[in-house]
């Protein structure tokens, strides 16, 4: 058994070996590609391979975001085939990367959370192996996550009295063009400027996937989907600025991306890493869908 950096043609035996084992996160060829050599922080010294008999049994993959309090680590991916569980794989595979990382600087770690690129918010709970597992290796729970969905099929969530209302207060709710560009940027820069990766990335879509809520030029608002976990019916990004709250400005940006999901064949739309899980549930009738264990390190690498 030996690890190694992950090559181009380990894809398909890593995919093979990840579905097998990860039933809850299935990846595809082009999910893969996003979520490791399409992601800005991607490095080969910390995308991880385990071979064995020349076969893959363990794949791990983390990254180093920026954050106030400094670098902070995540491992975004990681996996050991089922078969070969207590084998000492995933402890290897995470201590390489552990250690490539602390190389780096980085003092703090998390599990899964690698915004904006990232495929789930924390360690679905149905992974009843992965609190032990963690644990084990100096992790502790630090909360939890959750996703909902919305049911698509069959529904229309236009509603012309609020798109009336908010065109006699000057509000034009639409689709963003290019050279709604710069004001976005303004907008996403003043507030949420973690979230600009994912609203270029939904500028980049054909058709775009970016919803606006503006008023002379100036951007009140944002809703986008298929920006990250693209192809997966995936939601999000969303905000209001917080002098133009309370108007239903964010509840009629879900609205016309959910619309949008319709158009384009989506069965069921998922609403990642919620913390207003009640506005979701009664806009849209939403469910919580999936709940992540979140787990920190403080590294001593």
């Amino acid at each position: 058994m030996h690890l190694r950096s992950l090559q181009p043609e380990d894809t398909a035996p890593v995919l093979e070996m990840w579905n097998a084992t990860a039933r809850f996160d299935p990846l595809t060829p082009g999910l893969f590609e996003e979520k490791t050599r399409g992601d800005e922080g991607f490095s080969p010294e910390l995308a991880v391979v385990c071979v064995d008999s020349d076969c893959v049994r363990g794949f791990a993959m983390g990254v180093i975001r920026d954050t106030p309090d400094g670098p902070r680590g995540v491992v975004k991916l990681l996996a050991a085939a089922a078969d070969r569980r207590r084998c000492g794989i995933g402890s290897a595979l995470l201590r390489r990367v552990e250690e490539a990382m602390a190389g780096r600087g980085v003092r703090t770690i998390r599990v899964c959370e690698s915004a904006p690129n990232y495929l789930t918010p924390g360690v679905d709970c149905r992974y009843s192996a992965a609190p032990y597992f963690f644990e084990r290796q100096g992790y502790r729970r630090i909360g939890e996550a959750c996703n909902m969905s919305v049911e698509l099929s069959g529904r229309a969530f236009a509603n012309p009295a609020m798109e009336k209302s908010f065109a006699d207060q000057g509000i034009d709710l639409r689709r963003a063009r290019s050279e709604d560009r710069e004001a976005i940027t303004t907008m996403l820069s003043s507030h949420w400027p973690s979230w600009r990766a994912e609203a270029d990335k939904a500028l980049e879509n054909d058709p775009v996937t970016l919803f606006i809520a503006v008023t002379r030029a100036e951007v009140l608002g944002f809703a986008a989907w298929d920006a990250n976990n693209r192809g997966t019916g995936w939601f999000g990004p969303m905000g209001t600025v917080e002098a133009e709250r309370g108007q239903g400005i964010g509840r009629a940006l879900l609205f016309h991306c959910l619309d949008d999901m319709v158009r384009g064949d989506v069965n069921a739309a998922i609403i990642p890493w919620v913390d207003p899980v009640g506005f979701y549930r009664q806009c849209a009738g939403a469910a919580v869908s999936r709940v992540f264990n979140r787990y920190e390190k403080e590294s001593t690498a």
